[in-house]
C-alpha cells in the first residue's frame, strides 16, 4: 500500500496506535468515526490508550467467495468487522459494492457500535462487506444495465454462499446481520435457509416466520422523524412550510420522501444512482416510488426537471438528507450547500472537512448514529419476538423509533450544548461511554 494511504514500520508505531494497526503493521487511513472518537475520549479525559482500546475492532475476518453464477465461477472477497460486543451481540448490515475494503468496512462496525449505544439498546457493533462490482458483472455476463433481476441473481448468489460459510457465526447469535447497501429481505431469506434459525437474521422478508412489520421503513421513518422534530423544536418551523431534496431513493431514502411527505414537507429534489429530479413545487412521492419500483430509477420521470448530485447538494432547501453512499458530501460540496439542516439518512455522508465547513456555516448536521438508527431500533424488535408468532404492529415499531430516537436526539442536543461541540461529537460521547461501561463491567478493558 503506497505511504499517502498509511503504511508505516514497526518503528513508526506508537502506543497509542490502535491493536489492529499493530498487527497489520499499517495504520488506518483518517477515518470520521476515529476522529470523533479521539477528540470525544480527550473531553472525557481518557488516556490514548483507553481510547485505542475502544476504537479497535474485536475480530475481522477476510473471506474469499467463489461463487457459481450463471454457468461461471465469479470470485468476490468480502469483510466481516466485528467491532464490540459488551453491549449485546454484534449487529450490523451485508454490504455489497464495488469499493468494500478492510478498513471501511471496520469503520462501519465501529460506526455500529455507537449507534446501538447512543439510542441504548443491547446491540453491539459489527459488519459484512463483500466486494462486488456491478458494472464490471453487467459487462463480464454481456447484459445492459438496469437489469434488476440480473442484479439479484448476483446479490443472492454472494450471499448464500456467505451464509453457508457464516452459519454457525449466526446461528449462535454471536453476529446478527441485516441488510445494507446492495441487499435486502430476499439476501436474508437465504440466511435463514442456512441457518433454520428466525432470529439470526433481521430485515426478513414479510410473510416468512420470524418477520417484523414496519422494519423495512423504519430506517426512513426514523430519518423523518428527527427531521421534523428538529425543524420544529431547533428551528422553529413547521413541516408543512419545509421544503426538503433528498440524495439516495432506496430503502432509506425512499420512505424518509414519504414519510416526509406524509408530514407537509414538500420534496422538491431526489437523486439516485443513475440521475435525478427537480420541481420547484414538489414532487409527487407516491408516483415516483411507483416510476423509480418499475424503471430501476427516478431518472427521466416525467413532469420534472433533471438535476445532478451535485445540483441537489446545492439546493436552497430547510432539510437536506443524503440518504446513498458515504463521503457524498465533500468539503467542496460543502462550500455549497444551502440548507438549514443536514440529516445523515446514509452511513457516513459527509467527510470530516465537509462537518467543519458546515459547522463554519452555522448548518447543523444530525448526525447517522441518531438519524438513522431507527433500522437498528426495529431490528431490536424484530431480534427479540423472532420466535414468537405473534406480530408486533409497526405503529408500535414507530412508537419505539419515536422514543428512542427522541430520548437520544434530546441528550445529544443537551450535551452539544453543555460541552460546546457538534451534534455527532456529542452523540459519540455519550455512546462511548455507555460502551466503555459495558466493558469495565463486563473486564473487557
Amino acid at each position: 500500500m503506497p505511504k499517502e494511504q498509511g503504511t508505516r514500520t514497526h518503528s513508526s508505531l506508537s502506543a497509542a496506535d490502535a491493536p489492529l494497526e499493530v498487527v497489520l503493521v499499517n495504520r488506518e487511513p483518517e477515518s470520521r468515526s476515529r476522529l470523533a472518537m479521539e477528540s470525544a475520549g480527550a473531553h472525557l479525559g481518557w488516556d490514548p490508550d483507553t481510547i485505542a482500546e475502544l476504537v479497535s475492532p474485536q475480530e475481522v475476518r477476510l473471506l474469499r467467495l467463489p461463487c457459481r453464477i450463471l454457468g461461471k465461477v465469479i470470485v468476490f472477497w468480502g469483510v466481516v468487522a466485528l467491532h464490540n460486543n459488551a453491549r449485546g451481540p454484534f449487529k450490523g448490515g451485508i454490504r455489497l459494492a464495488a469499493d468494500v475494503s478492510l478498513w471501511e468496512t471496520v469503520e462501519l462496525s465501529r460506526l455500529m457500535t455507537l449507534k446501538t449505544a447512543v439510542v441504548n439498546i443491547e446491540f453491539g457493533g459489527g459488519k459484512t462487506g463483500i466486494r462486488v462490482d456491478m458494472p464490471g458483472m453487467y459487462r463480464k455476463f454481456g447484459r445492459t444495465p438496469i437489469d434488476l433481476d440480473f442484479e439479484k441473481i448476483i446479490s443472492l448468489d454472494a450471499v448464500e454462499l456467505y451464509a453457508q460459510i457464516m452459519r454457525e457465526t449466526f446461528a449462535s447469535h454471536y453476529y446478527v446481520p441485516a441488510p445494507d447497501m446492495g441487499t435486502g429481505p430476499d439476501e436474508m431469506a437465504a440466511i435463514i435457509n442456512a441457518t433454520q434459525d428466525p432470529a439470526s437474521v433481521t430485515g426478513k422478508p414479510e410473510g416468512i416466520i420470524g418477520w417484523q412489520p414496519g422494519r423495512r421503513e423504519s430506517t426512513g421513518y426514523g430519518v423523518s422523524f428527527v427531521a421534523t422534530r428538529y425543524v420544529q423544536e431547533v428551528l422553529d418551523l413547521r413541516p408543512n412550510r419545509c421544503t426538503a431534496a433528498i440524495q439516495g431513493f432506496g430503502n432509506a431514502g425512499g420512505y424518509a420522501a414519504r414519510f416526509l411527505a406524509e408530514q407537509g414537507v414538500r420534496i422538491v429534489a431526489i437523486t439516485d444512482l443513475y440521475g435525478g429530479v427537480y420541481h420547484q413545487k414538489g414532487l409527487d412521492v407516491e408516483a415516483l416510488i411507483a416510476y423509480a419500483t418499475e424503471q430501476g430509477t427516478v431518472r427521466g420521470y416525467p413532469g420534472a426537471d433533471t438535476l445532478t448530485n451535485e445540483q441537489l447538494f446545492g439546493l436552497d432547501v430547510d432539510i437536506l438528507v443524503p440518504a446513498a453512499a458515504g463521503n457524498a458530501i465533500t468539503d467542496t460540496l460543502a462550500h455549497t450547500v444551502r440548507a438549514k439542516v443536514v440529516v445523515e439518512g446514509a452511513n457516513m455522508p459527509t467527510t470530516p472537512p465537509a462537518m467543519r465547513i458546515l459547522a463554519d456555516k452555522n448548518i447543523a448536521v444530525i448526525p447517522d448514529i441518531v438519524a438513522n438508527a431507527g433500522g437498528v431500533v426495529a431490528s431490536m424488535e424484530e431480534y427479540a419476538r423472532s420466535l414468537s408468532a405473534a406480530k408486533t404492529p409497526s405503529e408500535q415499531v414507530f412508537g419505539t423509533i419515536r422514543e428512542l430516537l427522541g430520548d437520544a436526539m434530546d441528550a445529544t442536543l443537551e450535551r452539544s450544548h453543555d460541552m460546546k461541540v457538534s451534534l455527532y461529537e456529542a452523540a459519540v460521547s455519550l455512546a462511548m461511554e455507555r460502551v466503555y461501561d459495558a466493558m469495565k463491567r463486563r473486564r473487557m478493558i
